[in-house]
């Protein structure tokens, strides 16, 4: 019989061939002609059709995502060839693409109708759910073989984590406060092993669900580490920048 702990375990997709493999998440709001928030990410993504193109929390919000990538320079390229589908789809329906980390106070908080984002909705306060609709980021995977090696690369990342809120922000620290706000466990803590880690997640409810694992940094279903600090961006260079730290840190401590 398949032990708890194994069983929460199997709900992360990790391989040896997309180790060390690079994917990105970028949220980004939707503004019509006036720069006015708009929750029109149904129809943004009707239109655009794209599997790399998806929804957040917020229906103001839309996400792009890269395959997992071994080279830089391939993300920065399949970066690009987003944003030129995202931008022209948004023009297409008379929006545009917001590269902003921190929405407007009065911004709507319509949410995305699916029924996860509905019981979200349910069990957070007013303005936790302000804060979430909010909050837009950038986040980085690295692709790890397995649960053990991802623990140690995560528990690496861990003592940069200043460094890198400090490197991707792009707000005063207002995104961050807002990130705080909504998800009042995302200060990432040292995991011992996977014992102890499947004891943190029963501790803190995302056993069933390991996305509701809101930490700064966090072992993802994807089979990788994921930097969830970093905010927007000016350019887009700064993107990749923000996965060669990450990865330059891991190596710096003998992470291979």
């Amino acid at each position: 019989m398949e032990s708890k702990i194994q069983k929460f375990l199997n709900k992360f997709n990790f391989r040896e061939e997309t180790k060390w493999r690079i994917g990105i998440e970028r949220e980004r709001f939707l503004v019509n002609h006036s720069g006015i928030v708009v929750p029109k990410a149904e129809e943004f993504l009707a239109e655009i059709n794209d599997p790399l193109w998806t929804y957040e929390l917020s229906a103001c919000q839309v996400e792009d995502r890269t395959a997992p990538i071994a080279d830089i320079g391939r993300v920065f390229m399949a970066l690009k060839r987003n944003d030129e589908r995202g931008h022209n789809t948004a023009r297409n329906i008379g929006l545009a693409l917001a590269e902003i980390e921190v929405g407007p106070p009065g911004m709507p908080t319509k949410i995305f109708p699916i029924s996860r984002y509905r019981q979200i909705k349910q069990n957070v306060s007013p303005e936790q759910l302000i804060a979430a609709c909010r909050v837009a980021g950038t986040h980085v995977h690295i692709g790890m073989a397995n649960i053990k090696e991802c623990i140690t690369a995560y528990n690496i990342l861990r003592k940069y984590l200043d460094y890198f809120c400090k490197l991707g922000d792009h707000s005063i620290g207002e995104r961050l406060r807002l990130y705080k706000t909504m998800a009042q466990n995302w200060m990432p803590p040292r995991i011992k092993d996977t014992k102890n880690f499947f004891e943190i997640a029963e501790k803190n409810n995302f056993i069933e669900d390991p996305r509701n694992c809101h930490w700064l940094i966090r072992i993802s279903i994807h089979g990788t580490v994921e930097l969830r600090m970093f905010g927007s961006y000016r350019l887009l260079s700064e993107v990749t920048d923000y996965a060669k730290v990450a990865v330059l840190a891991l190596l710096n401590n003998r992470f291979s």
